[in-house]
């Protein structure tokens, strides 16, 4: 299908997130705000599963910031880790801002641009503000994409820089 046709996924990240409490009967009981916060950089958590799609001309990805609404209900058909707390339902309620990636060295602009020429995750994770856990999520999929390639070892950290086939842009 990506051969042929244009195809343009939509990924939404809840930037603000309001989880509504119903009754089995879907009556309001409380509501209140999450402490998480989606980010842009939030994307690789769900990229690394389809990091090599990016490569094919037809295909563009877009990233929703959003504003959405949880219902959930206390029936006891919720996992363990919810203590049987099931979600019924999430609702848009608005649209902050819409990110467009039309190609591979769109995904540039999350490689800050006081990186070194080559680099680790850890430094990486420093210089962006996040875990390693996920910036080991974004050069894995960034060499999914031929952006990054694998530059060397430093100990036991695999060391990075951009291909030269991609362009910086800054």
């Amino acid at each position: 299908m990506l051969l042929t046709n244009r195809v343009r996924l939509v990924y939404p990240i809840a930037k603000v997130k309001w989880i509504v409490y119903v009754s089995k009967l879907g009556e309001f009981v409380k509501k209140r705000k999450s402490p998480k916060r989606g980010k842009l950089v939030d994307l690789f958590i769900e990229l690394v599963h389809i990091s090599e799609l990016v490569n094919y001309e037809n295909f563009s990805f877009e990233v929703l910031l959003i504003e959405e609404e949880e219902l959930r209900c206390n029936d006891g058909k919720g996992n363990w880790r919810k203590q049987g707390v099931s979600t019924k339902d999430r609702k848009l309620l608005k649209v902050f801002d819409t990110v467009v990636f039309e190609d591979r060295n769109d995904f540039l602009r999350f490689l800050p641009s006081n990186l070194d020429g080559s680099f680790t995750n850890r430094v990486l994770a420093e210089k962006l503000g996040i875990s390693i856990r996920l910036a080991q999520k974004i050069t894995y999929c960034l060499r999914k994409m031929s952006v990054l390639i694998i530059h060397g070892k430093k100990k036991r950290e695999l060391l990075f820089r951009v291909h030269e086939n991609s362009k910086m842009v800054i």
